[in-house]
């Protein structure tokens, strides 16, 4: 991973645009069909390096083991196989295999851009995105190694929060969604709309979760989110203020900093509860699942 290839290689450029139509969007890939979803999650504290691994399928969740990491990564992104860290401030991290609930180190870089404000993985593809600047980065993240794909100048700017099921990109800003198909190391737009607030979004293998905090509540919407299309957007209830929302290719995890947490299911746009978690560890900074 070296600067260049994610600074200031050039090439065509797909446009996020607010509304309207966009150009027409690849067939899905068979890579979602054709591989086994993942169910690893991690769990990491940013001024400790400590950090955590698991399984969570069917709402279920099973730990695996605890080990340390550098200190300070501020992103993390994980797809099928494999799982990326990234400190945005540094331009530091590293890659890795992450499956069955286990992470094995791959490559480590120090020369990363800087900058980057939002990181999120499909099921083989990596996207990383700057919502000051407008510019984004994608390539492939399988088998423990990020490769480079294509350098991008104009999505718009100001996305607040993105999410990724295996084979498509949703981005959030206000009222304002837009999406697209996230693979073979590339976005290509397909379309975008205006609806109801949707706040931080989350995505399991097929589904989108978006909450949206309305006083001393968050509003729960879901949609279907396949093959670069995010279907219709349906509020399911309100629930009560979450720090952070982890995924599996299955499954949800909310967690506060204090260490209450829940499990749910979502999938093909359905959602349904599991029950809370005892005895998790406080001060998870990032909660990172496969897809």
């Amino acid at each position: 991973m070296r600067k260049s290839l994610v600074a200031t290689l050039a090439g065509s450029v797909v446009a996020l645009l607010l509304a309207g139509p966009g150009p027409t969007a690849s067939a899905a890939s068979s890579y979602c069909e054709d591989t086994t979803p993942n169910s690893s999650i991690l769990f990491y504290k940013r001024s400790t390096g400590e950090a955590a691994t698991g399984t969570l399928s069917d709402g279920r969740w099973q730990y695996k083991t605890a080990f340390d990491l550098p200190t300070g990564y501020t992103h993390a992104a994980a797809s099928r196989d494999s799982i990326v860290l990234y400190n945005t401030n540094t331009g530091a991290g590293e890659a890795g295999t992450f499956e069955a609930g286990r992470y094995e180190q791959v490559q480590s870089f120090d020369d990363f851009s800087r900058g980057w404000t939002h990181v999120e993985a499909a099921g083989d593809t990596v996207l990383f995105y700057n919502s000051r600047t407008g510019q984004g980065v994608t390539g492939t993240l399988t088998g423990g190694e990020y490769q480079h794909g294509q350098f991008y100048s104009t999505f718009s700017k100001g996305w607040s929060s993105i999410a990724a099921s295996c084979d498509t990109a949703a981005f959030a800003a206000g009222n304002r969604l837009g999406f697209g198909t996230l693979q073979d190391g590339l976005y290509t737009h397909q379309g975008a709309r205006n609806g109801a607030p949707l706040g931080t979004l989350t995505a399991t293998e097929d589904s989108l979760l978006a909450l949206a905090r309305t006083g001393s509540r968050l509003q729960a919407r879901v949609a279907t989110a396949t093959d670069g299309s995010v279907g219709t957007v349906r509020g399911i209830g309100t629930t009560g203020l979450w720090d952070k929302v982890g995924r599996t290719s299955d499954s949800l995890f909310f967690y506060k900093t204090d260490g209450t947490a829940w499990t749910s299911t979502l999938t093909d746009g359905n959602y349904a509860n599991v029950g809370s978690l005892a005895n998790v560890s406080s001060g998870w900074t990032l909660i990172e699942g496969g897809v």
